[in-house]
């Protein structure tokens, strides 16, 4: 069931609307003109008019489950994990080679160049990674947007969900209170048995319509859950986009001015008249190693608790 020309989404706190039912959507006053309309068209005695109402909505909810549009990113989260390994091993090589090579901390010429060398290699690889992860991070903003399409779609699903429910409750409201009243009436006054057959029949029709807006009020909460995982996939992809940002952007800059402005002091009294003071030099690799393993773990947690909040659908809460 289509809303007619106004289509915008009104959100709300979840409250009772005027049926004594929880909604979250509020209706614009065309949409409950609309679904006041569509109400005087249903049967209740129509059983496969009962049967398929609000099947399209229920129909948009499980096309939603089964596409992999809003699934996580998984090969740029691998890739990502694998670039940062590779530069931790990298880095590792670096710090194996300056403590290794002995005479490389002597202050003279020879040292310096051999150090640069070794240096510009990693500062190479620095560079290639830093492009890699931007490109990873672009990948994730793109993802953001691409979701939030769907998170609105959602959205629209729930209002036609609501839609549905509210013509539903008018119908069967004036049913209970307008033609089953006139039907028991008049078994009451004829006595007659196909009379009261009549009653009958139409009861059990309301209860059938009954379980049917029972069902769609189940459906509904689908593309809540589906919407609460579109968020946390965002959730998940800012985190990381983040990460990568600040790597790239400070956590690299940062390593290489202080391995370079070391270089600087290899005249002071700390250097010990060395080319490279060790201890800064350890320092500056010891805390790039420690900001590329918290991104690390942090994309582990954070797909981790993606995992659990996607397999969820459907559990019971407990």
């Amino acid at each position: 069931m289509e809303s007619g020309k106004d289509n915008q989404i009104t959100l709300a706190l979840e409250g009772k609307s005027g049926t004594g039912k929880i909604y979250m959507t509020s209706l614009t006053e065309e949409e409950i003109r609309y679904t006041e309309i569509f109400s005087e068209g249903i049967d209740v005695t129509d059983t496969m008019m009962v049967l398929q109402y609000g099947s399209e909505a229920q129909r948009k909810v499980m096309r939603f489950t089964e596409s992999s549009l809003f699934g996580v990113p998984v090969t740029d989260y691998n890739e990502i994990g694998e670039d940062i390994r590779k530069l931790l091993d990298k880095q590792a090589q670096f710090v194996r080679s300056f403590e290794h090579a002995g005479n490389i901390t002597q202050n003279n010429e020879k040292s310096y160049e051999a150090f640069k060398s070794m240096y510009d290699r990693f500062s190479a690889v620095l560079t290639e990674t830093a492009r890699r992860l931007e490109i990873h991070r672009s990948s994730l903003l793109r993802h953001i947007g691409l979701i939030d399409k769907l998170y609105e779609k959602c959205l629209l699903n729930i209002r036609e969900f609501d839609m549905y429910l509210y013509a539903g409750e008018r119908c069967l409201e004036r049913s209970r209170n307008g033609k089953l009243k006139e039907l028991a009436q008049k078994a009451a006054e004829s006595g007659f048995m196909e009379d009261t057959i009549l009653v009958n029949d139409y009861k059990d029709a309301c209860v059938l319509f009954e379980k049917r807006l029972a069902d769609l009020s189940v459906s509904r909460q689908l593309p809540l859950e589906i919407m609460a995982q579109i968020r946390l996939i965002q959730q998940t992809d800012r985190i990381m986009a983040d990460n990568l940002r600040h790597l790239t952007a400070d956590t690299f800059s940062l390593y290489r001015s202080r391995i370079v402005l070391s270089l600087g002091l290899s005249d002071t009294e700390d250097a010990g008249g060395k080319i490279i003071d060790p201890a800064v030099f350890n320092d500056a690799n010891a805390d790039l190693a420690k900001a590329l393993n918290v991104v690390l773990k942090v994309k582990a947690d954070d797909l981790e608790k993606q995992r659990k909040g996607i397999f969820s659908f459907g559990r019971e809460k407990k």
